[in-house]
């Protein structure tokens, strides 16, 4: 009888060209020990949901992978934890606080600031 395989989903071939960056990426500092660090590296997903309890569902099931508790707010929800120094971080924003996100940043590019010189000056 011969074993069936199936093909790598795209989901399969982004996640293994990530490791693979990883990995290239700590090889290069190990190799490169003058390069300078990031001075907050971070390493964080946006979970993105069609309503807040599919988002907080998903941000509880990948804090569970973590093995850490997740900490809601508002309606949002984050899981952290850091690895050897990178941290990592899951997040929802829940409707409301993108909603009003948006409310606040309405104006946005409305009111410029005078310039710097022009401040400067007086």
């Amino acid at each position: 009888m011969s074993q069936q395989t199936t093909a790598p989903t795209e989901r399969d071939t982004k996640r293994d060209a990530l490791v693979a960056g990883l990995r290239a990426l700590a090889d290069f500092y190990e190799t490169h020990p003058d390069m300078p660090l990031p001075r907050y590296p971070n390493f964080s997903h946006c979970v993105l949901a069609g309503d807040d309890e599919t988002g907080q569902a998903e941000v509880a099931r990948i804090a569970e992978q973590l093995g850490v508790e997740m900490v809601t707010k508002a309606g949002s929800a984050d899981a952290e934890r850091a690895f050897e120094g990178l941290p990592f971080k899951s997040y929802y924003v829940s409707r409301q606080r993108s909603a009003d996100w948006k409310a606040l940043t309405s104006y946005s590019g409305a009111v410029v600031a005078e310039a710097a010189d022009a401040q400067a000056g007086a």
